[in-house]
């Protein structure tokens, strides 16, 4: 399964044996963290913006936050070892991660998340090492706002047809599913609460297909 997003933590011990090599394919080194743009690293760096952050006119807009180690976190409710008396477990006890980093500090790209999608069905990405492992689904907890354009049909079309599930999550804005949540060929997952009714920030809409 592979977890686009920010990156995991290497070091968690929930993880361990689960995580395969991935890829970090953010572009921009400001929004990385890590000083560099993509490379073969897709540990997490985090994703906080601090005070000082907000002087740089490419955060200025962005809330002070602490980081939310959201890939590690989507990873662990994927294949968190199970049966050990410790944290979470684990949905798949068999399942195996590769990382995929396309988010970071504040932000993500659709350009590093596509070519993410891209190269974790095995796919080719120009100047980027082939993926020994492909991926047989895509997990995608976030999104943005926007219409799912023929570049994202197109994205999803030629990950569905090397034989990859996309699932994504509808989104938390409230109203219609996000990008890539409302593209053709992706398995939309909108929210419930602990009584079964829609969660409020949810999606709703056509495009949703499970919750």
């Amino acid at each position: 399964v592979a977890v686009v997003d920010t990156g995991v933590r290497y070091d968690t011990p929930e993880l361990s044996g689960r995580l395969l090599a991935g890829y970090d394919f953010i572009s921009d080194s400001l929004t990385s963290g890590d000083g560099d743009g993509r490379d073969s690293d897709p540990s997490d760096m985090g994703d906080w913006v601090s005070q000082a952050d907000k002087s740089n006119s490419a955060f200025a807009e962005c809330p002070v936050a602490n980081s939310t180690w959201h890939g590690t976190f989507i990873a662990g409710q994927i294949a968190a070892l199970s049966n050990n008396k410790n944290a979470v477990a684990g949905a798949d006890w068999n399942a195996r991660i590769l990382p995929v980093r396309v988010s970071g500090k504040c932000r993500a790209y659709s350009s590093d998340l596509f070519d993410g999608m891209l190269w974790a069905a095995g796919l080719d990405v120009p100047a980027v090492p082939a993926n020994p492992n492909p991926a047989q689904v895509i997990n995608v907890s976030l999104g943005a706002p926007s219409e799912c354009g023929a570049l994202a049909q197109s994205v999803m079309a030629r990950v569905n047809a090397a034989g990859t599930l996309v699932v994504s999550s509808a989104g938390n804005g409230g109203a219609e599913a996000y990008l890539p949540a409302n593209c053709p060929n992706v398995i939309s997952v909108a929210a419930v609460d602990q009584d079964g009714t829609r969660a409020f920030y949810s999606a709703i809409g056509p495009s949703v297909h499970i919750a």
